[in-house]
């Protein structure tokens, strides 16, 4: 049976009209002059379904994983961007069409898809442990070759690691290691639970804890500090017994509040003390570190979200739920239970980050895209790229021009670069009109000079989520590619 086309959907067209192909660029164009010190692997995970959806309202969430790959040396840039083929996909492949429903719905799904995992591996990739890892939070990490990214096949941890993990497992570098989540599907009155993972540097799990949560929830993200952890719990709520009601699986429950759940990095169940504040949609942070015994979180949040409907099926537009730079502050030894909120920034952004190697102590800088005139910046693109200094309120600002899109921005160290500005700053974007994409450089320091370097993709990369790069200087990039 022949592929059919795409339906119209926000997701499906524009910038995040799948292209459903397989690339090899030995050594692509690039304007300007690519710094020489500037040398590692950009990785990139997206949704790119290869088959059209079922009938159902697509999600962006949705698609199958997609990891693009630049390998920058010697002011030279190669690409090459492979499908995660997860079990789920092989099974779609054999058959020639979608099996799945839209996040694998098992009320829409069809019944050849009984017994495989919904796994669409599309949300986020890093290294850690020597291995490549396509993530999403609903299903086992994939790993993948990371010079061929050819699909090694889910990484169960020695069997540890069976069900779910973490979208953003936070990679400790002054430790090495890794710190995860999996939010664990509980159905028929079961107690709704995470999973928390210490893993070493090495790969090996140390720590596995299980701890109640209040509700079940799309834990997208969650805190660490050198010695806290904090699982927030935000308003979206997963139910699916509403699914088999014919509600909307994933919804925003405006009479729910927000909690966080703060517990020691080596502590258990039992230590887990819960803060509460207003609802607020929240998915990523920039960076956590404590500050006079104080947890200090700077995150990208909202009163509300569009990205889901309610538990009535009402959604939200983008202009209602447009997310600002904002500071929590929670001190664990308070006596009261309440998380303070200040506006860093109030600009529309998505996605903050900071230097990595600084995750889990103080940093200064927060890296974010941003928006200035698109309607939607999830579906019509984020226009712009933004640095904010978080002591001084001061931002450095690049608008690409109305109507493009532009992806995470990720700080990326020079060779032998240790502050906290010293290199460079990259994103993926696709210029309004433009058949090609870019992948950006700018100078860290100096975003709104503009890049000084563009290397030319000859072709529309849709929009997709996170990305990572690894510096060939580092000891993750050393330990997965095998140099030094």
């Amino acid at each position: 049976m022949a592929s059919t086309a795409f339906r119209e959907s926000p997701f499906l067209t524009g910038h995040h009209r799948p292209n459903r192909m397989e690339v090899e660029a030995p050594d692509l164009f690039v304007e300007g002059e690519l710094p020489e010190d500037l040398a590692g692997v950009f990785y990139r995970n997206g949704a790119e379904p290869l088959y059209p959806p079922t009938h159902e309202d697509y999600h962006w969430f949705d698609g199958d994983g997609m990891v693009y790959a630049f390998y920058l040396a010697e002011g030279r840039v190669a690409m090459r961007n492979r499908w995660v083929r997860t079990d789920k996909l092989l099974l779609e492949m054999k058959a020639g069409r979608r099996l799945f429903g839209v996040h694998g719905n098992p009320m829409t799904s069809d019944p050849l898809a009984a017994g495989t995992r919904y796994n669409t591996a599309n949300t986020n990739v890093i290294l850690h442990g020597g291995k490549l890892l396509a993530l999403m939070e609903g299903a086992p990490p994939v790993e993948m070759n990371p010079h061929t990214l050819e699909t090694v096949g889910e990484h169960h941890y020695g069997g540890v690691i069976t069900t779910t993990f973490s979208a953003h497992p936070t990679v400790d570098q002054h430790t090495g290691e890794l710190i995860n989540i999996g939010v664990l599907a509980r159905h028929g009155g079961q107690a709704p639970e995470i999973r928390y993972d210490v893993i070493d540097s090495a790969g090996n799990p140390t720590k596995t804890e299980y701890i109640p949560i209040p509700h079940q929830t799309m834990m997208h993200t969650f805190f660490v500090t050198e010695n806290f952890v904090v699982f927030p719990v935000t308003p979206l709520d997963v139910s699916v017994q509403r699914a088999i009601s014919g509600g909307p699986m994933v919804a925003w429950d405006t009479e729910r509040p927000t909690k966080l759940g703060v517990m020691p990095r080596d502590g258990g169940a039992a230590d887990v003390r819960w803060f509460e504040a207003e609802p607020r949609h929240m998915m990523h942070q920039a960076n956590v570190w404590e500050d006079g015994g104080r947890i200090v979180a700077d995150v990208a949040a909202a009163e509300g979200t569009a990205l889901f409907p309610d538990i009535d099926g009402r959604r939200r537009s983008h202009r209602e739920t447009r997310q600002s730079l904002r500071r929590w502050t929670i001190d664990p030894a308070a006596p009261t239970d309440v998380l303070r909120e200040v506006i860093l920034n109030d600009r529309d952004i998505q996605f903050p980050r900071p230097d990595d190697r600084l995750m889990t102590r103080r940093s200064r800088h927060a890296f974010a895209n941003s928006n200035l005139n698109s309607v939607d910046g999830r579906a019509d693109g984020m226009d712009a790229v933004v640095r904010v200094d978080t002591e001084t309120g001061a931002e450095d600002l690049y608008h690409f021009g109305d109507g493009a899109a532009a992806g995470e921005l990720i700080f990326a160290p020079r060779l032998g670069g240790t502050d906290e500005l010293d290199g460079y700053a990259l994103t993926l974007v696709h210029r309004a009109g433009e058949a090609e994409t870019e992948l950006a450089v700018f100078e860290a320091a100096a975003l709104a000079v503009g890049p000084v370097a563009r290397v030319k993709v000859p072709f529309r990369i849709p929009s997709g989520f996170h990305c990572n790069y690894y510096s060939s200087d580092s000891p993750l990039y050393r330990q997965a590619l095998g140099v030094g």
